[in-house]
């Protein structure tokens, strides 16, 4: 397996993951945030495809990338999409559904960190590091929309309480 090839199925993993967390989500909001991420996976995965087909044909597969498992495709029975049972557990909560993907994305994160160490060829490590920074996008936002939900659990409406953060 090369890295294109490893690349690309945990982004085909990763938006399988986020279309099964959408469909059985029941707030709006929430769907259309999984949905985003889908569509921000399978834009990944269009974007690794051009790039094999046209510039770096020449890497090698590695078969080391055949022992490592992709954090979508891991069997963490907790945050797993394939597992309706656990789906159902977390009662389409915004904040559980939030947080199970932000562990997924800083796991791809931390991944595509390590394979970019690990990458002995420039072409490889560019490629990496590229989909490092946009896994990094996805823990920013949802990162952001946890502490807007928090936010909300938070406030109390009252003088003595008034100490407002600034936006």
């Amino acid at each position: 397996m090369n890295v294109f090839d490893f690349a690309l199925k945990m982004e085909l993993d990763g938006e399988k993951y986020y279309r099964t967390l959408a469909e059985n989500a029941k707030y709006d909001d929430l769907k259309r945030v999984l949905e985003g991420l889908a569509q921000d996976e399978q834009r990944h995965y269009q974007i690794i495809q051009l790039v094999k087909s046209q510039t770096f044909q020449h890497i090698e597969a590695d078969p080391s990338l055949s022992n490592i498992q992709n954090v979508f495709a891991s069997n963490n029975k907790k945050i797993s999409p394939d597992n309706i049972e656990v789906i159902a557990k977390l009662k389409d909560e915004q904040l559980d559904v939030y947080r199970a993907a932000l562990v997924k994305e800083k796991e791809s994160v931390e991944l595509y960190k390590q394979l970019n160490e690990k990458s002995e060829k420039q072409e490889e490590k560019l490629i990496f590091e590229k989909l490092m920074q946009e896994e990094e996008k996805h823990v920013d936002l949802i990162d952001n929309i946890i502490e807007l939900l928090n936010h909300t659990n938070e406030w109390v409406e009252a003088a003595e309480f008034n100490h407002q953060d600034t936006y």
